[in-house]
């Protein structure tokens, strides 16, 4: 049958004379090699999800010298960069970042997508963005909100190219299958922090909350069954997406600042709003 995937290996050699595995897929069809760089927990999570789900053949590249089970490994980053059409990168932090970035630029070629889920800030993710674009490279910034990583449930958002995005969504979702593209450059990485303030400042209220509800003789427990029966707590996202009025700011501010004052009157310390 046409459909039925015929997998071929072939041998090539690279620059340095070292033996390259590529896959191939469907019949006249070479899959692409996908590279992995920073194999700490996250890394080796996307490397296992990608040579579990895919039919590419998978290279990494650690620049502490880190192995991710029997999965090839390139000796250096720009041997990585020189095979790899796709990689994913997974660094601990924007310094590392930038070093790559660095080491690399002479071994980027045109139609190279690059997918990095490296916590950076905006403004480095779009400068990134720009600098591959000279090189015909498209960079996508990815940022993750979840509780732990890559091994809880978690969000992803991804900012870039559009196209590039759709080019390479089925590989994203082999790892992330709650990805969703929102916007330019940068816009992974802000959507990674607005989530995460948001996250900390309702923490922050909700802790507050527990301590005042505790003057009044109201136990943590009795606060937390009844903020789980409260469905209002949900009302602030349905008024972002219009499907509910919102309330009246004013009530709500005034029922604020009321609540402010108790709590200093009652000896505590709370967030301005």
């Amino acid at each position: 049958r046409r459909d039925i995937i015929a997998l071929k290996i072939d041998l090539l050699w690279n620059c340095s004379r070292r033996p390259v595995i590529i896959i191939q897929g469907r019949q006249g069809e070479r899959s692409m090699k996908i590279g992995v760089v920073g194999l700490d927990a996250a890394g080796c999570i996307i490397a296992g999800h990608l040579l579990a789900k895919t039919a590419h053949d998978i290279c990494t590249y650690d620049p502490d010298g880190r192995r991710c089970g029997t999965i090839v490994r390139c000796d250096t980053a720009a041997e990585l960069f020189d095979q790899c059409e796709r990689i994913v990168i997974a660094l601990a932090a924007p310094a590392e970042l930038t070093a790559l970035c660095n080491a690399v630029s002479s071994f980027l070629h045109t139609g190279q997508i690059i997918i990095d889920l490296t916590d950076t800030s905006p403004a480095l993710a779009h400068s990134i963005a720009n600098r591959m674009r000279r090189f015909d490279v498209s960079y996508l910034d990815c940022g993750i909100f979840g509780r732990n990583g890559l091994t809880e449930p978690f969000s992803m958002f991804v900012g870039g190219n559009g196209e590039s995005f759709s080019a390479v969504q089925s590989l994203i979702r082999c790892f992330a299958p709650e990805c969703r593209y929102v916007g330019p450059s940068g816009r992974g990485q802000a959507m990674r922090i607005i989530c995460r303030a948001l996250a900390s400042k309702l923490m922050c209220s909700i802790k507050d909350m527990e301590a005042l509800a505790a003057s009044f003789g109201v136990g943590r427990s009795a606060f937390i069954d009844l903020l789980g029966s409260f469905e209002e707590i949900a009302v602030p996202l349905a008024e972002l997406e219009g499907k509910i009025p919102p309330f009246d700011y004013k009530e709500l501010l005034r029922d604020a600042f009321l609540a402010d004052e108790m709590a200093r009157r009652a000896g505590l310390h709370v967030d301005d709003h």
